[in-house]
């Protein structure tokens, strides 16, 4: 009798202990969000005037930094509770990796909606909508003289642009690739540029807007007479694809952003700060 009440006893004790304890669900990303007091993003200082960095302080800013910072401030507004924004600082592809693996909560970068980036991530937007010019396009820069007119005329050649970017999926899209040699990545478009000059590569895919101040800087280089077909539908933020109520969230402050921030004069003012700063802005 007295070991079955101690083993009924000891059954009602391990039952509590799983009531009190054990059973405590995970706190959600936002929860988590809301306790540490900060969001993290993940940005690539070096796109001015959307995000780029002051060479003399470090400091990021560009207009994509201004919408991170509403998204903080609007869920700290909504909750009740201080959030801030923490940047962190990486290239262009790690930013996308580090939004998969869960490193950072989110990530502004003037990120295009793509078809594979809808399948990996949650794109939050559009926001800050960007028109392109009449005379704005994505287009390859080359040495002057070299003859690109059509997809075809890339057959054969070498060609270089940043990974995971809007100008590598228009290639992959639109270019003869199983007849190209496998495309190179560069880190930036200087880098692009100096590699054409020196007959690494044969073209950088860019916008002609970015390259306009390589042109200017070098004897040899120009856009080549072929244009991409490109129609802009804005810009998105990237949110790891399981963090559907985080996503939502974000997407409902770029909305509110939207309405609240005058992009046009926000646009201005960095292009404006970046030049001062002796940057280039594409």
């Amino acid at each position: 009798m007295k070991k079955f009440l101690a083993l009924a006893l000891a059954v009602i004790m391990s039952i509590s202990m799983v009531a009190c304890g054990g059973g405590e669900e995970e706190k959600s990303t936002i929860e988590q969000i809301l306790d540490q007091g900060y969001i993290t993003c993940a940005i690539s200082p070096d796109f001015a005037p959307s995000e780029f960095k002051d060479p003399n302080t470090g400091e990021v800013m560009g207009t994509d930094v201004v919408f991170a910072e509403y998204i903080a401030k609007y869920i700290s507004d909504k909750y009740g509770k201080p959030v801030e924004l923490k940047i962190k600082e990486m290239d262009f592809s790690a930013c996308q990796a580090a939004v998969a693996t869960n490193s950072v909560n989110f990530s502004l970068n003037g990120y295009a909606d793509t078809d594979e980036r809808k399948q990996n991530y949650i794109l939050p937007g559009p926001y800050a909508i960007l028109k392109m010019e009449d005379d704005s396009y994505h287009g390859a820069l080359v040495k002057k003289g070299v003859k690109i007119e059509t997809a075809e005329d890339f057959k054969g050649l070498q060609i270089a642009c940043q990974q995971a970017s809007l100008q590598y999926n228009l290639a992959m899209a639109q270019l003869p690739i199983e007849e190209m040699p496998e495309i190179k990545f560069i880190d930036n478009l200087t880098t692009g540029a100096m590699m054409v000059a020196t007959d690494k590569v044969d073209a950088v895919i860019m916008t002609n807007g970015s390259a306009a101040p390589l042109i200017a800087n070098s004897d040899n280089l120009e856009m080549a007479q072929f244009q991409f077909v490109y129609e802009s539908d804005g810009t998105h933020a990237l949110v790891n694809i399981d963090e559907v109520e985080l996503g939502q969230l974000i997407d409902e402050a770029l909305k509110a952003a939207n309405d609240e921030l005058d992009y046009d004069t926000i646009y201005k003012d960095m292009t404006d700060k970046a030049l001062s700063l002796g940057l280039d802005v594409n």
